[in-house]
């Protein structure tokens, strides 16, 4: 072999090794981005489908979360908003294996730090879901009790405990997210800490009157007993 045919040939030899290696490899991907399409789908309807079975989607009226997604402009339904959730979860498992089988070493650290984000992005669904339940469910007991109790406002005092919840509720969702926790939670203490102050202060320069003759009554009632 000459010269020119061993600069030439060595290359293209060496190029389909390399192809050679890699078709196997390739093919390997790509059915395992098939067969995760098709779990994926699988898993999904089937949520789609318990969830509706068990009444989600009038749950999740009820407490509010179907007029939140429709003010989002989001036209799927809660079960099939949370079915998506699945399938896609499972997707991009399924391409972390796929780019990681095809080396591709930054995609895939990129894709396992997305899977890896998967937990808390479920952990913060469900928070939402309990804490939007929670916050109706409370509004509701606040209402009833105060209207039996013949106070004044009562729908206001019920939306005060719904808003506080809902508050609470986006704080936690914010910290399992990880979006800017610290920030998250030093305004929520802050926050708390004024409203707490701005009641204290409300409560006492409203209610000084009934505070003072408290006081006294008792007072008297010990003066009384002696």
């Amino acid at each position: 072999m000459s010269g020119w045919e061993q600069i030439i040939m060595d290359p293209v030899k060496s190029m389909l090794e390399k192809v050679a290696v890699f078709i196997p490899i390739l093919i390997g991907a790509i059915m395992i981005l098939l067969a995760g399409w098709v779990i994926a789908k699988i898993l999904s309807g089937i949520v789609q489908k318990a969830l509706e079975g068990l009444k989600f989607n009038d749950f999740s009226s009820k407490i509010g979360l179907a007029d939140l997604l429709t003010k989002g402009n989001v036209t799927l339904s809660s079960a099939a908003l949370i079915a998506a959730l699945v399938y896609w979860a499972i997707m991009i498992v399924v391409l972390a294996v796929v780019v990681d089988a095809l080396g591709l070493r930054v995609a895939a650290n990129l894709m396992e730090k997305i899977s890896g984000y998967i937990p808390s992005v479920a952990s913060a669904v469900f928070v939402t879901v309990v804490g939007m339940f929670l916050a109706r469910l409370v509004s509701g007991i606040v209402k009833t009790a105060a209207a039996n109790a013949n106070l004044p406002r009562a729908e206001f005092l019920g939306s005060i405990a719904k808003g506080a919840i809902l508050v609470f509720t986006t704080v936690i969702v914010l910290e399992e997210l990880n979006i800017a926790s610290f920030f998250v939670t030093t305004t929520f203490h802050v926050f708390f800490a004024a409203l707490c102050l701005a009641l204290a202060l409300a409560f006492g320069l409203g209610g000084k009157d009934l505070a003072a003759k408290i006081l006294w009554d008792f007072f008297n009632k010990q003066n009384m007993n002696k």
